[in-house]
């Protein structure tokens, strides 16, 4: 069976071409508009926070779950709050520093005194800080000094500070921060999301498309189809940016297979309405299971072979390139306009056709979705920071590519 000539056929009511392309906008990582299926913990949330900042009180909380489990979507943009994603810094005691820098813009002394700084602006008077710390893990040294200091704030006199810590580790606190247990005062609250289930995923993408298209889901994606995705997901990581990765690959291959059969449709068949997909099919299961034995990952691999790679060539590129600008550039991050002059470059290298800067940055955010780099939103997206979250040895397990990664990495100097 050809899976991409039974996805679509003419119908005698075409469905148009805008609502592959809604739903396929619907169906990325960045934060959405509403959070579902997380009601509990934004409860359990909100009863910490809301009292303490009523009362004027400091505390801290410590929320861990796997990746993919909606721990920063929970605090991305719903709470008022001083965001820091710790994967980007260079250092962990440089924390200290961006938070005394997001505290006051004005503030310029050394990087040795910022804790300092701190201590005092957070017991100074005025309203309650909240202070989110997404990927806390990263802060990690070997006497955890910085974890230590970090979670000692809210518990100096007259605090002012509400503190945040994400990471993956359920034990961060009990393992590393054996200390804090001792004494109530510096103890965090502890929460942990699960991974999402089968219906989770399933009422998360129904969700997501259904906010942006008028029509009912099932005639774009089959419920089965749904029910499949997310039944395979749960069972393996529950992670559910896989569950929209691969989601949204199947709709843009609907989208273009239907937009063929447009181009290819008799002249004499029915009229077309200006930007309508003549169809009556939908994406389905066997579109799915196309789409993940595509996705390179441990759950979705088409062969037991470690040696296969089926990652697409542009992200082998893009995650080269960055590899290359952190290990040459000596930069832990990076903007997506630099990396995409640099991956330019690359590409006018070894003669192959670069993609434009919409599409590469469409592009890194599929990387985004596979947890192999850090991509931080901005309104004018070339200057939004990338960050790689594997070093070289990990890249070269990934993408299996020793030939490719070793020859630009011994010309990386080149492409900076």
């Amino acid at each position: 069976m050809d899976f991409d000539d039974d996805l679509v056929s003419p119908a005698k009511s075409p469905r148009k071409v805008t609502n592959f392309a809604k739903a396929r906008q619907a169906l990325h990582t960045s934060t959405p508009s509403n959070i579902f299926c997380r009601d509990k913990e934004l409860a359990v949330i909100e009863n910490f926070m809301r009292p303490l900042i009523e009362m004027s009180k400091p505390g801290s909380m410590y929320i861990s779950g796997r990746p993919g489990t909606g721990k920063t979507a929970c605090f991305s943009g719903k709470f008022r709050s001083i965001f820091i994603n710790c994967m980007l810094l260079h250092t962990p005691s440089s924390i200290f520093q961006q938070i005394a820098q997001q505290l006051d813009p004005k503030w310029s002394a050394l990087a040795k005194e910022a804790l300092s700084f701190l201590e005092d602006k957070l017991t100074e008077s005025g309203p309650m800080i909240v202070l989110v710390l997404d990927e806390i893990d990263q802060m990690s040294t070997r006497d955890q000094s910085v974890l230590y200091a970090l979670f000692e704030l809210p518990a100096l006199k007259n605090s002012r500070l509400i503190l945040i810590g994400l990471a993956n580790a359920l034990d961060l606190t009990d393992r590393a921060l054996i200390r804090l247990q001792s004494r109530v005062q510096f103890k965090p609250v502890l929460l942990n999301f699960s991974p999402y289930s089968k219906q989770d995923i399933v009422t998360i993408l129904s969700q997501r498309i259904r906010e942006v298209v008028t029509e009912d889901v099932g005639n774009l994606i089959a419920p089965s189809a749904l029910q499949y995705l997310g039944g395979k997901i749960s069972s393996t990581s529950g992670d559910l940016r896989k569950a929209i990765d691969i989601c949204r690959r199947a709709v843009e291959l609907a989208e273009t297979t239907a937009k063929k059969q447009l181009v290819l449709a008799p002249s004499n068949s029915e009229p077309q309405n200006s930007g309508s997909i003549p169809t009556n099919k939908c994406v389905n299961i066997p579109l799915l299971c196309k789409m993940m034995a595509s996705v390179e990952s441990n759950a979705f691999s088409t062969a037991n072979n470690d040696d296969v790679d089926e990652t697409p060539l542009q992200q082998k590129l893009i995650i080269v390139t960055l590899l290359v600008l952190v290990k040459f550039g000596k930069a832990k991050q990076v903007t997506l306009g630099k990396l995409h002059e640099s991956y330019s470059k690359v590409c006018s290298k070894y003669g192959v056709t670069k993609i434009d800067f919409d599409e590469f940055s469409h592009t890194c955010s599929l990387v985004e979705s596979r947890g192999i780099v850090t991509l931080k939103k901005k309104s004018n997206s070339r200057l939004a920071p990338i960050c790689l979250r594997l070093d070289e040895r990990e890249v070269e397990s990934t993408l299996k590519d020793k030939t490719l990664l070793s020859s630009i990495l011994a010309q990386g100097t080149l492409f900076i």
